[in-house]
């Protein structure tokens, strides 16, 4: 309740906001494999906002937040396993967290390049399916 330690719940709420944001660049990542006709399509900027998302997510996972949120206050770990489990594989995320946040940085910066490069018409969106 005491500075410095407020801040760290204050990175609690970074997380929170991080979540979100990382929910909506899934569903614009999903939404982006349905064509303006309605039907399925593929190329290299779904492929592209796929793995954007999934470091993403994994940037956001391995926090030492979530960890703390998945298996913080619990005096037994036997008594949640599925608890356990989860906090076993953050906490293996947690260790490559400053690796996670550069991939995740260069992989947003390109990603952004790329969509403003196809929006521009610099370069086509190369098509793997229709």
């Amino acid at each position: 309740t005491r500075f410095p330690l407020v801040v760290q719940n204050l990175h609690r709420y970074f997380f929170y906001f991080a979540a979100i944001i990382s929910l909506i660049n899934t569903y614009d990542a999903i939404y982006a494999f349905v064509k303006a006709d309605g039907s399925f399509g593929l190329g290299l900027g779904n492929l592209i906002l796929l793995a954007n998302v999934v470091f993403l997510w994994a940037y956001t996972i391995s926090c030492h937040s979530c960890r703390s949120i998945i298996g913080g206050r619990l005096n037994h770990f036997s008594k949640h396993p599925l608890r356990y489990k989860l906090w076993v594989q953050v906490s293996k995320l947690n260790a490559k967290h400053m690796q996670l946040a550069w991939i995740t940085l260069g992989t947003l910066a390109f990603t952004d390049f790329y969509i403003m490069a196809v929006a521009a018409g610099w370069i086509p969106d190369l098509r793997i399916i229709n």
